[in-house]
């Protein structure tokens, strides 16, 4: 594939692009330089970067509001940083427009020194990549540059961040499409429009990519709530089948679609697009493990995690870390004991990169567990079990719609408090009903959560 037919993304850990843009644009009066490292990742026709660092010079050779140069010192050490470092194998400049308020365009001269650079790196370090991003005060333009033929071109770059309030329009951002909301306002979003906003409504159902990993109990209800809210592009991901069994909670399978094992993608993508048949849900009979799933999961703006396994949530998170794609986990508990309910509860955990909370952090992954679904050793797998470390293998646990549906109505308004803000952001969110209902942050597992943590401490 050629480079000229993929899609570049620009990708930024929480609050990372706020901080960038707040540093360099806090004085109006000069340009401003910064480089970005960051690592490349190529999943088919996209191209995404995912941002590590920014380095900043402590002096230029000379600025002014229209004009400014690095010193060649600051560079230097950039690419020996570069060079150096595992994590990262891309160099972005960054400079400002300050007397622009928002149309971003890169200048003839800024055209002619990264070209000139793009060569040199070219020729000196052709390991590492190279892209450029301009600010102006309201909005950014970004572009990869590559040599082809000794002729150095470049192409443009999109960024995202981990929430929408910080996004900055870019005029090469013409992903937006139909706009759903305003040509439906007197239809089926009216009423939502009324309550959460015209414009929070339009960010919810225009372009907004959604993946649920598992569409079970709580997963199928995830997915009628995100088309009721307005949600338009969903993704659904689970290799299984229905049975009888499964008709007591999964909502959009009927007794017909049980009886004759239908997968569960094909019978909840059907009910979904019934409500809304402008939407476009996307059916993936396929497991979270399988090759094909890592550019369903890549190209999500959210992914919503309602698997039953720790082995899956394992594997979700750790290409949700490689791609910088926010996640929001939904899981259930019921223990029976001697035909009691002794109890009844849930989580709602949001994690986004750049907040240093993660599952691993927060202890809700067991090694155990996913040692048992994924060690390549039958009798190490079996062992496990055998000698208590694993309980409950084979066991189907108790369920009921009720609860599920109170965890992924959780769920669901953590993603759209994400688009809103009209909340304070609850990391951990649990729902109890034992003895009184109730619903609370979970603020202990915060505390006692490990500080060092390798894979969220970026």
């Amino acid at each position: 594939m050629t480079t000229r037919n993929r899609r570049f993304e620009i990708r930024f850990a929480n609050q990372a692009l706020a901080n960038l843009r707040g540093r360099l644009l806090r004085d109006l009066s000069n340009e401003y330089f910064a480089c970005l490292l960051a690592k490349r990742h190529d999943i088919g026709e996209l191209v995404i970067f995912t941002v590590v660092e920014a380095l900043y010079p402590t002096w230029y050779r000379s600025q002014s509001a229209a004009h400014l140069q690095v010193d060649k010192r600051f560079m230097e050490q950039v690419l020996i940083e570069a060079d150096s470092r595992f994590d990262v194998d891309t160099v972005f400049d960054v400079h400002t427009h300050p007397f622009s308020e928002s149309n971003a365009w890169f200048s003839g001269g800024d055209d002619n020194d990264e070209s000139t650079f793009a060569h040199y790196l070219y020729n000196t370090a052709p390991e590492l990549n190279y892209g450029s991003i301009v600010f102006t005060r309201s909005a950014y333009k970004a572009r990869i540059w590559d040599v082809d033929r000794g002729r150095a071109c470049h192409y443009p770059a999109l960024i995202k961040t981990q929430k929408p309030s910080e996004r900055v329009p870019s005029p090469d951002d013409s992903s937006s499409g139909e706009d759903l909301v305003t040509n439906d306002i007197n239809g089926m979003f009216h009423r939502s429009v009324l309550a959460l906003g015209l414009e929070n409504m339009r960010l919810i159902a225009n372009n907004q990519k959604i993946t649920i990993a598992g569409v079970g109990g709580i997963g199928s209800i995830i997915g009628e709530h995100l088309i009721h809210m307005g949600f338009s592009q969903i993704n659904l991901i689970d290799f299984d089948t229905l049975e009888l069994s499964n008709l007591n909670r999964i909502v959009g399978a009927t007794y017909k679609d049980a009886r004759g094992k239908r997968l569960k993608v094909e019978a909840i993508k059907e009910s979904l697009e019934k409500i809304n048949p402008k939407a476009c849900v996307n059916a993936y009979p396929i497991s979270v493990f399988d090759e094909s799933a890592r550019h369903v999961f890549a190209s999500s703006d959210w992914i919503i995690i309602a698997t039953d396994n720790h082995a899956s949530r394992y594997r979700i998170q750790e290409l949700a870390f490689e791609y910088y794609v926010p996640f929001i986990t939904a899981g259930v508990n019921i223990t029976v004991d001697e035909g009691q309910i002794v109890d009844m509860s849930g989580e709602v955990i949001l994690v986004r990169m750049g907040d240093n909370i993660c599952l691993t952090c927060l202890k809700r992954l067991s090694y155990n567990e996913i040692a048992k679904d994924l060690h390549p050793d039958g009798a190490v797998r079996n062992g496990l079990v055998q000698k208590g470390y694993v309980s409950g293998h084979g066991v189907k646990e108790p369920a009921v719609k009720t609860l599920n549906t109170h965890i992924a109505t959780m769920a669901v308004d953590t993603l759209v408090n994400q688009y809103t803000e009209r909340c304070a952001d609850v990391p951990i969110l649990v729902y109890e009903d034992n003895g009184f209902p109730m619903i609370y942050e979970d603020k202990a597992s915060l505390r006692n959560k490990n500080a060092e943590c390798i894979i969220c401490g970026m």
